[in-house]
């Protein structure tokens, strides 16, 4: 059965889309605890709030190592899958031209198949978030290089050729097994655990520091702190986003559309 990937609000929706909700909640944050604050001391004059550095400290120095951390996974990823996509196109290219040794009839049909099996690989990239028509492109893919494979090993078994059995079906093999890897990888994005709680960091520290300011509050400061946090965590969730974003895999992407001109 074809089963289309379930993914969370978080591993669909817009990097800029996300960046922007933390941008608001930063600002929302700080201004309601810096009024908290003055709430305290206007209901209770005598009240002492409690020196905070120490705590905004830690707070920020967790901060900054959960954003580390998160951009550590996220480039990981990015490299991995950037490998894999110009290791499938490798493996094609290697399909393609070993197809040579065989027969002239059978080698025009297959030719011909593969023609489709590439362009159905491109469309899968192609489809970017639309995750039903990029399911639909994989398994299409998937039943055309099934019937290619049958096609080769039947002539292999009818022919009894090692030539065949050494060098295409092998290459075969590697072209089809790649596309499981690639979407494993693919599908394989940060935990919505750890971008929830990388939220939950950037709101909390918003508040201490909003609380344990004194005086009236700066929004230029403000403002630049929302900003460079936000952005910090858009480049985060883009370079964790393979389809889709300023970052993306469009340029080893080009390495299988350069593969058109084989045919």
């Amino acid at each position: 059965m074809n089963q289309v990937p379930q993914f969370s609000f978080t591993q669909t929706a817009p990097a800029w889309l996300l960046a922007g909700i933390l941008f608001v909640g930063l600002l929302l944050i700080y201004v309601v605890a810096h009024g908290f604050r003055r709430y305290h001391l206007t209901v209770k004059p005598d009240f002492a709030v409690a020196d905070l550095n120490t705590i905004n400290g830690m707070l920020l120095g967790l901060l900054g190592l959960m954003l580390a951390f998160s951009f550590s996974m996220a480039n990981e990823r990015f490299n991995s899958r950037r490998g894999l996509v110009i290791e499938e196109a490798n493996d094609i290219g290697t399909v393609v031209l070993r197809l040579d040794v065989l027969p002239d009839s059978l080698r025009t049909v297959l030719r011909t198949s593969m023609k489709q099996y590439l362009e159905e690989r491109i469309a899968f990239y192609d489809a970017r978030m639309d995750l039903n028509r990029a399911a639909a492109h994989y398994y299409r893919a998937d039943s055309i290089s099934s019937s290619v494979w049958r096609a080769v090993v039947g002539h292999a078994r009818k022919d009894n050729l090692s030539v065949i059995a050494s060098e295409i079906i092998p290459a075969l093999n590697a072209m089809i097994d790649i596309t499981t890897t690639r979407r494993a990888a693919g599908e394989a994005t940060l935990p919505p655990t750890i971008i929830y709680f990388l939220f939950a960091l950037c709101l909390g520290s918003a508040f201490m520091l909003g609380y344990d300011h004194k005086g009236p509050v700066n929004w230029v400061v403000l403002i630049c702190f929302a900003t460079m946090l936000s952005a910090t965590v858009f480049t985060v969730i883009d370079l964790d986003r393979p389809r889709s974003g300023l970052i993306n895999l469009d340029g080893p992407h080009q390495r299988m559309v350069d593969l058109r001109s084989l045919f």
